[in-house]
This record gives C-alpha cells, sequence and structure tokens, in this order.
C-alpha cells in the first residue's frame, strides 16, 4: 500500500533552494559581494564586459553605491586633513576651529555608518538577486545615467 509521502512528486525530488537561482547568471547573483570586496572596480568591469540584463542591472545598482561611499569616505577625509592643516598652520579663533572639528566629528560618525551599510547592503542586495529581483540601494543617485548623459552631449 502507498500513501502520497511514498509516491515522490517533481517538487520533492528538486534540488533545494530557490528555482530562480538556476535561472539568473550568478555573476549578477554575486556582483554585490564582488563590489563590497572591490568597491566600483569589479562593478564597473563586470557592467561594461556584461551582456545579460540581470547582470548589467545590479552590476550598475552596486557601482552607484560603492561610487556614493567612495565619494563620502573621500570628502571625509579631505575634510579631516583640511582641518589639521588649517589649525596647525593658520592662526584661527578657537570658536571656528571648534565649530570646524565638530562638524568633522559629525561627518566621520556619518562615515562610520554608511560603513556599517556598505557591510549590510551587499548582502541585502545578494539575497534579493537570489530570487530575481535588482535592488535598488536606497539613497543612491544613478551616477552612471548621469555620466551617459554628460558623454551624451
Amino acid at each position: 500500500m502507498t500513501t502520497e509521502r511514498d509516491v515522490p512528486n517533481a517538487a520533492s525530488s528538486t534540488d533545494p533552494g530557490p528555482a530562480l537561482l538556476s535561472e539568473r547568471p550568478l555573476l549578477g547573483v554575486f556582483v554585490h559581494v564582488i563590489g563590497l570586496l572591490t568597491g566600483i572596480v569589479g562593478p564597473g568591469i563586470l557592467y561594461l564586459v556584461s551582456d545579460r540584463e540581470f547582470t548589467r542591472t545590479n552590476a550598475r545598482n552596486v557601482f552607484n553605491w560603492q561610487l556614493l561611499v567612495f565619494t563620502a569616505f573621500l570628502v571625509v577625509m579631505a575634510s579631516v586633513f583640511g582641518w589639521i592643516l588649517v589649525v596647525e598652520w593658520t592662526p584661527i579663533p578657537d570658536v571656528l576651529a571648534l565649530g570646524w572639528f565638530l562638524l568633522i566629528f559629525v561627518a566621520m560618525l556619518g562615515l562610520v555608518i554608511v560603513t556599517l551599510l556598505n557591510l549590510i547592503f551587499p548582502l541585502v542586495a545578494t539575497a534579493k538577486a537570489i530570487f530575481g529581483d535588482a535592488w535598488t540601494y536606497p539613497l543612491t543617485p544613478d551616477f552612471l545615467a548621469w555620466i551617459a548623459s554628460y558623454v551624451d552631449r
């Protein structure tokens, strides 16, 4: 005597995991982790050489996010070094130096938050990509569209 549990069906004989993963290019999924490890270089190269729309869309999203993180880092570091140079080499009032220091302190706290988000967002985007969604990173401008519109003039 057989029961329903004894007879294998198509759903139980498949491999575990999302079925969409077999339909998606793996570079489109792992480009988020590649961006975490290589910054803008890896996603930029994948965006240029990939011919699959899913991979290109994910690489574009990662490139835009990593470029935002890189720009934030450069701005904060330039501010810190500028503050050090101004305070050490020029006689400025202490109140102005303190104000500049507080502004840089807030910017550095923001950079710490962006760094933490840079660890979390790629993992969320990778999970979304496994299920077939090209997740757009929050509050990230589309730098590639801006660059393309500037170049096409």
